[in-house]
């Protein structure tokens, strides 16, 4: 990516980083949110790149020097990445950035570290890098990236500067990746909806599992809504035997969210046309209508609070019939 393209989408976010590194005063810490986390990462490794390009054009990297290069090449030992590691990023993996980053720059006065999902860092990491906030040192460059900046600390956010991106046109991203996998443009979208990372999706994509996880969200909305009484007995004999352990169980969930998102969309404006799950419109009307805006807000809510606590490294079976209970109840 050069900033010429970034610029094409997003110009605002475009600016503001070329005046930074043009008049050198770029900010210690920076929020990079937005809906599609690809295009934020690369959005970050451009800053970075641009911070370490020997013959920068302005605030746009050469491409072509040592460090150019070696930022292709991802062997720049002053620029860090961390990413969750499971569910979430821990203590000890901000513990650890911190301490690499307590040393002097390998090769320079400058040091870039970009944390993905940064919304994922537990409380104890979050804490932690408050600390490296308030005292960031010389030289020091952090970006987090998040589609999720709400589920920030307040004093993270408060403590860096934060741009928002405007929605990337995943209609467009889907149409490409289904004709490239030869996938439908349905389950190309799904996949692009929950992997937030654009190698993540087109791996999902070919494997059967991810085909089957569709049909089972389905099959989920189809319990709900004629047979609700059953719901744990299908958790039991079909969801839980299919979505094993907390990775699988979060995507199932974020996946059942997103028809919810969908299905209220729908129920406040009945011209609406889904853009998930296209095919099931008859199932989307049959199950909007006995409930109103408020229980599928509720609804919402209780998915969401069960991904919540997979992160809080709950049982998944628990964290199910929790979400089952509060389904029923709501």
């Amino acid at each position: 990516m050069r900033f010429q393209e970034l610029h094409e989408s997003q110009t605002v976010v475009a600016q503001i980083i070329k005046n930074s590194i043009v008049s050198n005063k770029v900010g210690h810490a920076y929020i990079f949110s937005g809906d599609y986390e690809p295009f934020l990462i690369d959005t970050a490794t451009l800053f970075a790149k641009a911070l370490f390009c020997e013959t920068p054009q302005g605030a746009e990297p050469c491409g072509l020097c040592r460090n150019c290069r070696r930022m292709d090449s991802k062997n720049i030992v002053d620029y860090i990445e961390v990413e969750p590691d499971g569910a979430s990023i821990k203590k000890e993996q901000i513990q650890q950035l911190l301490s690499d980053l307590s040393l002097r720059g390998a090769e320079g006065d400058r040091q870039v570290y970009v944390i993905h999902q940064a919304h994922k860092m537990t409380t104890q990491a979050a804490n932690s890098l408050l600390k490296f906030f308030e005292e960031p040192g010389v030289g020091k460059l952090a970006i987090l990236v998040t589609t999720q900046p709400h589920l920030l600390l307040p004093t993270i956010r408060s403590r860096a500067q934060q741009l928002a991106f405007r929605p990337i046109d995943r209609a467009q991203l889907a149409q490409t990746m289904s004709e490239e996998l030869s996938c439908t443009y349905d389950l190309a979208y799904l996949a692009l909806t929950v992997y937030p990372k654009w190698d993540d999706a087109k791996e999902a994509l070919g494997q059967e599992w991810f085909v089957q996880a569709y049909g089972l969200v389905v099959q989920l909305i189809e319990v709900l809504t004629k047979r609700p009484q059953e719901l744990l007995l299908f958790a039991q004999e079909k969801w839980l035997g299919h979505f094993k352990g907390r990775n699988e169980l979060r995507v199932g969930l974020e996946l059942f969210e997103h028809w919810l998102e969908e299905a209220l969309h729908l129920k406040v404006r009945d011209t609406y046309a889904p853009k998930l799950f296209k095919n099931e419109v008859a199932l989307y009307n049959a199950f909007i209508q006995n409930r109103s805006v408020t229980k599928l807000t509720h609804a919402i809510e209780s998915v969401h609070a069960a991904i919540r606590r997979l992160e809080a490294n709950v049982n998944p079976q628990l964290t199910f019939e929790r979400l089952s209970f509060d389904l029923q109840k709501g």
